[in-house]
């Protein structure tokens, strides 16, 4: 969005309430104990404070953090399969689903709209506590919204992990006999739920291709607005990250990929 297009009003009121104020105000408080007391304990603490902050909201190091996953990302393919797989990010206690799984949904729904797949199977959709019926809830209702037909949506509801989401989803598609299926994901996710469903069906003749939700932008190249390079929605980003570096090491160590 163009600065054109972004009132004057919106820009200053985000970066008041940005880490901006506070990475100022704390380079302040670091540069005038340094100045009356040299490098103490108070001033080094400060500095490190501020570090901290400017790296976990910062915008550039959280693109450098994930991108060794963005580079492991399987090439997204748009090609005819049995089925569409969709993993889930999530969902509210109210039945909503997450911002990730949202648009992870819409990515799946646009792949079967343009008539990739008669059938979306969506993974790990809700599971406890969420109580059912379960077509009211996460990934469901934005396909239905979308004009995926009911009987066309396959819920996988007993996974709470992605190995699980591999696990519970394999079954499903040796009772229908898929044999070709579309993984639909993030892309720093990708990896690792497609190496998953490599692991398990390495011994069976099963196609898989796989779609990340950033292949479905046309703007994901874009860049960061200057007002919105240092954003608290960044230190979120990077622990969703931090929480698929360990899921790879952890399913490695325990041979799960």
């Amino acid at each position: 969005m163009s600065v054109t297009a972004y009132p004057l009003k919106l820009i200053l009121e985000e970066l008041f309430f940005s880490p901006v104020p506070f990475l100022i105000l704390l380079l302040i408080l670091a540069g005038s104990s340094w100045r009356r007391n040299g490098w103490t304990l108070q001033s080094k603490t400060l500095l490190a404070v501020w570090t901290v902050l400017l790296l976990s909201t910062s915008s550039w190091f959280f693109q450098w953090f994930a991108s060794p996953l963005k580079w492991l990302t399987p090439e997204s393919v748009r090609k005819q399969v049995d089925a569409i797989v969709v993993a889930s990010a999530g969902v509210h206690s109210s039945g909503a689903p997450t911002p990730s799984s949202t648009l992870r949904a819409y990515t799946a729904g646009q792949l079967y709209l343009e008539g990739l797949a008669p059938l979306v199977i969506v993974t790990g959709g809700v599971t406890e506590p969420y109580a059912p019926p379960v077509s009211i809830k996460g990934i469901h209702i934005i396909l239905r919204g979308m004009g995926v037909k009911d009987e066309d949506i396959v819920i996988e509801d007993r996974s709470a992990d992605t190995y699980g989401n591999g696990v519970e989803t394999v079954k499903i598609i040796a009772e229908r006999d898929l044999k070709r299926i579309l993984l639909v994901s993030h892309d720093y996710h990708l990896f690792r739920l497609s190496s998953v469903f490599e692991k398990l069906e390495e011994e069976q003749q099963l196609e898989v291709v796989h779609y990340s939700f950033a292949a479905n932008q046309k703007d994901t190249t874009r860049i960061v607005s200057w007002w919105k390079v240092f954003d608290w929605e960044n230190f979120r980003r990077l622990q969703t990250i931090a929480h698929e570096y360990i899921g790879l090491l952890t399913y490695k160590a325990t041979e799960r990929i």
